[in-house]
C-alpha cells in the first residue's frame, strides 16, 4: 500500500522542504519507489532537485486547474519528482469555485499511485486551498518544528 505523507506546517523556516527532499532520497536509497510532489508555488523542491522552475513546460499547476495527467520527471536522485512553479499560485484563487476542489490532488496523484511506495508532499507555509488539498490526498501527515517554545 502507498503511503502518501503531506510535510505540513503552516509557519515557514522549519524545514518542510529539506525534511521532503532528504526523506525521500533516504526511501530511495533503500530501493523504494519514490515520488516527490512539490504544491509550494514558491518551488524550492523543484529548485532543490536541480530544476528551473520558469523552464518548466508543465507543472502541477496543469494537474490541479486543466485536470491534465500529474506531470512527472523521473529520475532525479533516483526519485521521481512532480514539479511546480510560481503559475501554482494563481491556483488557490482558480479553484475557489470549482467543482470538488479537495478533491484535485487526490484525483491527479491516484492514476499513479500503485507505482510508488511513497508519496511526499511539500506543502506550502500557509493553510489555504493548496495545503488543504494536501492533507485530504495525504494518508500520513509529518509535522517539522522547531524545538523552540513559540514555534511549538
Amino acid at each position: 500500500m502507498t503511503r502518501i505523507i503531506a510535510v505540513f506546517n503552516q509557519a515557514g523556516g522549519v524545514a518542510k522542504t529539506s525534511v521532503t527532499q532528504n526523506l525521500g532520497y533516504h526511501l530511495a536509497q533503500r530501493k523504494h519507489r519514490v515520488l516527490l510532489i512539490d504544491i509550494d508555488p514558491q518551488a524550492s523542491l523543484t529548485t532543490f532537485m536541480g530544476l528551473e522552475p520558469d523552464d518548466l513546460e508543465q507543472s502541477l499547476y496543469d494537474a490541479l486547474t486543466g485536470e491534465e495527467p500529474l506531470y512527472i520527471i523521473k529520475g532525479l536522485m533516483r526519485m521521481d519528482l512532480a514539479p511546480t512553479n510560481l503559475k501554482l499560485s494563481a491556483a488557490e484563487m482558480e479553484l475557489v469555485n470549482a467543482d470538488l476542489r479537495e478533491m484535485r490532488l487526490k484525483t491527479a496523484i491516484e492514476p499513479v499511485q500503485d507505482n510508488y511506495d511513497f508519496i511526499l508532499i511539500d506543502c506550502p507555509p500557509s493553510l489555504g486551498l493548496l495545503s488543504y488539498i494536501s492533507l485530504v490526498a495525504a494518508s500520513h501527515v509529518l509535522v517539522p518544528i522547531e524545538t523552540e517554545f513559540k514555534a511549538f
